[in-house]
């Protein structure tokens, strides 16, 4: 009985050890695509609204021009 108990109580350490490593790289996973998600959405919505400033400008000349 004494050898089962103790293979219990390994497994259940190892369980928790490895249960809480598991959510801790999960959790640095998920931050570090988060992080990477900031690093590369925010230029590109800066990058858009220029263009789309652009494209405005342009479509509104296009406008101006047919209206003459």
């Amino acid at each position: 009985m004494g050898h089962q108990e103790r293979q219990g109580k390994v497994f259940y350490i190892s369980f928790t050890i490895f249960t809480t490593a598991y959510i801790i790289i999960l959790a640095f996973i998920g931050a570090t695509f988060e992080f990477i998600g900031m690093i590369v959405i925010v230029p590109a919505k800066g990058l858009l609204g220029m263009l789309g400033l652009f494209y405005n400008n342009s479509k509104g000349a296009k406008k101006g021009e047919e209206s003459k």
